[in-house]
C-alpha cells in the first residue's frame, strides 16, 4: 500500500509539471505572437521612414542643384549689397 501512494504521489507530481509545461508553452507562443506583430509593426515603420527620408533626400538635392543655378552671397556680400541699397534710398530720397 505505501508503494501505491508513493506512485500515486509521484504521477501527481509528474502531472503538475506536464501542467505547468503546458501552461508555459501557452504563454510562450502568445509572446512569440505578440512580438511577431510588434516586428510587424516596427518594419513597417522602418519602411515608412525609409520612404520619407529618401523623398527628404529628393527634396534637398533639387534645392541644392537650384541654389547653384541662383546667386549666393558669400560672407559679407549681403552686408555689402544692404548698405549699397541704402546709400542708393538715401541719395533717391535726397532728390525727392
Amino acid at each position: 500500500m505505501d508503494q501505491l501512494a508513493n506512485i500515486e504521489s509521484q504521477i501527481q507530481t509528474l502531472w503538475e509539471k506536464v501542467k505547468q509545461a503546458g501552461e508555459l508553452i501557452t504563454r510562450l507562443r502568445e509572446e512569440k505572437q505578440l512580438l511577431q506583430n510588434q516586428n510587424e509593426e516596427l518594419l513597417e515603420e522602418v519602411a515608412k521612414v525609409r520612404r520619407e527620408l529618401s523623398s527628404k533626400e529628393q527634396r534637398l538635392a533639387t534645392a541644392v542643384s537650384e541654389s547653384k543655378s541662383t546667386a549666393i552671397f558669400l560672407n559679407g556680400e549681403r552686408e555689402e549689397l544692404t548698405e549699397k541699397v541704402k546709400a542708393l534710398l538715401t541719395k533717391i530720397n535726397a532728390y525727392l
